[in-house]
């Protein structure tokens, strides 16, 4: 099997995203992949008029270069693997497409509304998918609908085949879908929408993308951390502003100890 880690920034490097590269890139040697780390690569986003840098991790489905690897997990550069982390994550079986929930975020966004992102946004856009594509969005236990997050996705080989041949032109989704603003035109709901319609997408473990970020409540005042971490958290996804810039101590201790201890 070959298969690749592959991350993506546009512009310069900040602290936190070196961080991460460095972690990632000997966790691939761990488990035997390669790594890949493109810089501005301007491959996606040529694709698309408008917020071409949010669209550059799907680089894997229009590069012919990726076509060689058997899986290709792409990572944001604000995810961390934990200290000691043994699992390989590309032994979990995927079907074309693996990712993980945001399993609060259903609930949250019915009673805020942060930079245009609510609940009624939502069923906006899922009804813009149903009536134009025919695609039914899935919903939580609590009947709420749920969120696919797009900093950690791992592609199979048939996968990146499929998305290739299938997937619609990112331009034509970016148009269809611009009046409900610009969260729900970009990447993470399009490859959303994407790989619910295939029927070809695996949920992976939460463990594979815990979350931590601050809490905002609808006035916009900062109010607790929301940390999804537990026992079996393998990689950790600091959704913080301004995380970027902090140090790799900071980082560790966010990564890999409770909340009472970071001190930040």
């Amino acid at each position: 099997m070959k298969n690749l880690i592959y991350q993506v920034w546009a512009g310069e490097m900040r602290p936190g995203c070196e961080y991460s590269s460095r972690l990632m890139k000997e966790y691939a040697k761990k488990v035997g992949a390669e790594y890949r780390l493109d810089i501005s690569p301007n491959i996606a986003s040529k694709l698309v008029k408008s917020d071409g840098m949010y669209w550059e991790w799907l680089n894997p489905i229009i590069d012919d270069s990726f076509l060689e690897y058997d899986k290709v997990l792409v990572v944001d550069l604000d995810i961390y693997p934990r200290v000691n982390l043994s699992e390989n994550i590309f032994d979990v079986e995927i079907d074309c497409f693996g990712l993980c929930t945001e399993p609060f975020q259903g609930k949250y966004r019915a009673s805020t509304n942060i930079n245009g992102i609510n609940a009624e946004k939502d069923l906006r856009w899922s009804k813009r998918c149903f009536d134009l594509w025919k695609v039914s969005m899935p919903r939580d236990k609590d009947n709420f609908l749920k969120v696919y997050n797009a900093g950690m996705v791992m592609f199979s080989k048939e996968g990146i085949q499929y998305a290739r041949k299938n997937f619609m032109p990112f331009a034509s989704y970016t148009k269809a879908t611009q009046d409900l603003g610009r969260f729900y035109s970009v990447d993470q709901n399009y490859f959303h929408m994407e790989a619910v319609r295939s029927g070809r997408m695996t949920e992976m473990h939460n463990g594979w993308n815990s979350y931590i970020h601050y809490v905002t409540g609808p006035l916009g005042l900062t109010t607790p951390i929301n940390d999804s971490r537990d026992k079996d958290t393998k990689f950790v996804h600091i959704q913080m502003r301004g995380a970027d810039f902090w140090d790799e101590e900071k980082l560790f201790k966010i990564t890999n100890r409770p909340v009472s201890e970071w001190n930040i």
